[in-house]
């Protein structure tokens, strides 16, 4: 009798053993299979989450409003002048620092400094032809001249010179608004008509002064004539004025133009309307907050 409520109790504690065990190994299967379920259906949650906020952001670009800043014949002047700045800094800078060893490589590119200097000579070319061109565009166009008058400085340059330190200094609460051109861009502008009335002055004396000058395609164009009458002096002077002014230029390109227009926090990596002539509803209140009051209120008045 004893013998046999042994064998009852190890086979009772034996199935107990393997109840427990195989509980356990179920509900480990049981467990993982309810993970998956849940994490599939996080991802799908997910992804249903990201649709929408794909759907949003298109949404918004698409409703997103435009306003032309600048046209198609401004936007070909400002690539034609900054295309012929940059080739004149890349052959010019190099031939002001021969010795450097960065402009001996730079020269070395153009085949010499005979093939540098016939570079420079050629958009120098392209640098009087857009010049002369823009001033027959701001006087014949009638857009050409409306931004023309708008670019005068005027009184209220200074004014919002001012007020501008006092806002980054924290005495204003208000940002500067500004009309279609602020003085940044009137600087910009301005800067631009000095360069090229130093650059082209003092380049032409020393093209006389050698009596020809070789931009590439063309060849060798002779002023015979000119030697005669640009002294050395004239020309001592006209050229430590051509090179410390396009190293000037240079500088204030790179450190004044390129930081506003592009590696500003707010543009960067850079402003596209160069190349579009849009910006948005949004920089258009920001930066031109009085152009912009001054459409919608023609806006208004037309009805529209």
């Amino acid at each position: 009798m004893d013998k046999q409520n042994d064998i009852n109790d190890k086979f009772n504690r034996e199935v107990e053993k393997r109840l427990k065990s195989k509980l356990a190994e179920y509900e480990s299967r049981v467990r993982e299979e309810i993970q998956r379920e849940l994490q599939k259906e996080a991802e799908l949650l997910a992804s249903d989450e990201q649709k929408k906020e794909d759907e949003r952001i298109e949404s918004g670009k698409k409703k997103e409003i435009f306003y032309e800043r600048f046209g198609i014949n401004f936007r070909i002047q400002h690539i034609i002048l900054f295309s012929c700045t940059i080739m004149l800094i890349v052959t010019g800078v190099p031939l002001k620092f021969p010795k450097n060893s960065v402009s001996q490589f730079a020269i070395g590119l153009f085949g010499g400094a005979p093939g540098a200097r016939a570079i420079h000579h050629f958009f120098a070319l392209g640098l009087i032809i857009i010049g002369i061109y823009h001033l027959l565009y701001t006087f014949w166009s009638s857009h050409g001249r409306k931004d023309f008058f708008e670019l005068l400085p005027n009184l209220r340059d200074f004014s919002d010179v001012y007020n501008q330190i006092r806002y980054f200094l924290g005495f204003r609460k208000e940002k500067v608004k500004y009309g279609r051109f602020s003085y940044i861009e009137k600087f910009d502008y301005w800067a631009v008509y000095w360069g090229l009335i130093m650059m082209i002055g003092t380049g032409l004396v020393m093209w006389l002064f050698q009596g020809k000058f070789e931009p590439i395609i063309f060849g060798e164009i002779n002023l015979a004539w000119g030697p005669e009458i640009i002294t050395n002096y004239v020309h001592a002077i006209a050229r430590e004025m051509h090179s410390d002014e396009a190293l000037l230029a240079t500088l204030v390109i790179i450190g004044w133009h390129f930081y506003n227009v592009h590696f500003n926090p707010h543009k960067f990596p850079m402003s596209k309307v160069w190349l579009t002539g849009k910006i948005t509803e949004k920089e258009m209140k920001d930066e031109h907050a009085l152009e912009y009051e001054k459409m919608m209120k023609k806006k208004e008045d037309n009805g529209d």
